[in-house]
């Protein structure tokens, strides 16, 4: 299973300043590093999650329990993350998933589902049912909506990612994406492969959009975060089997009370 391990904080605590660190024997002793809360998020929410853990790190008068070193953040595909958290390995689960019944959940926030373009491509506004004929296949070529005469190559998340499941729901409806559309593993992928291919619409996080490509607009809303007119988003949950303690339970506070 492949993990990918961000360790957000400061990584030991020092004790004991004042005193020696020399040991009985004279050799030099230190305290063993002060293990991280860990929780799990998947790649749709990496550069959210991340973002947030650092503003709560950083922030004047922060509400961190005294002692508080950071939190550890590890990136799971969806399925791989409950099961990790179920298991015990994870505080939490940040995600939007549905959680299984029964388990502690919080909401957290909201994250715009945003639909990147080569730099090069001057359409500008779609849509809903002009998105939802590209990612089923109805629709091949920009010309289609005055755009260049420059076939249409759909980029989708792997199967299980949150904003494909929600776009299957919210978008598609009973239609199915298009078999022709490239797979992007994550959202660096994805943007990757839309800044190469000049007829390229990508599925994003807002959150984690970057240089290099344009945004359309969607029914003449530009994403962006808060924007309730924007008709595309997902609810961003904590969840876990049991209630967070400690300083995980007080990043979600943090997170409720900023309004995320």
């Amino acid at each position: 299973m492949l993990r990918i391990t961000q360790s957000i904080g400061l990584a030991i605590l020092l004790v004991g300043c004042g005193s020696s660190p020399l040991g009985a024997s004279g050799t030099a002793t230190f305290p063993l590093p002060t293990p991280f809360p860990e929780i799990a998020t998947t790649p749709s929410f990496q550069v959210w999650t991340t973002s947030r853990i650092l503003a709560f790190r950083e922030r004047s008068g922060s509400t961190a329990q005294p002692g508080y070193i950071g939190l550890g953040l590890q990136i799971l595909a969806p399925p791989a993350a409950l099961t990790a958290v179920d298991a015990g390995e994870f505080e939490l689960v940040v995600s939007a998933q549905e959680p299984p019944a029964g388990w502690f959940a919080t909401p957290l926030g909201w994250e715009s589902i945003a639909f990147a373009i080569h730099s090069s491509n001057p359409v500008d506004n779609l849509s809903l049912a002009e998105l939802a004929r590209i990612f089923s296949g109805q629709a091949i070529n920009w010309s289609e909506f005055d755009g260049p005469d420059l076939g249409i190559t759909p980029i989708i998340p792997l199967r299980g990612d949150e904003l494909r499941e929600a776009l299957a729901v919210d978008l598609l409806g009973e239609l199915r994406f298009t078999t022709q559309a490239l797979l992007g593993p994550n959202p660096e992928a994805t943007l990757e492969l839309v800044r190469q291919t000049p007829g390229a619409i990508g599925i994003l996080p807002l959150s984690a959009v970057g240089q290099g490509v344009l945004l359309l607009q969607v029914g003449g809303v530009a994403p962006a975060a808060g924007d309730d007119r924007y008709p595309l988003q997902v609810e961003v949950l904590g969840f876990a089997p049991q209630e967070p303690v400690g300083v995980v339970r007080e990043w979600l506070a943090w997170l409720q009370a900023e309004g995320s």
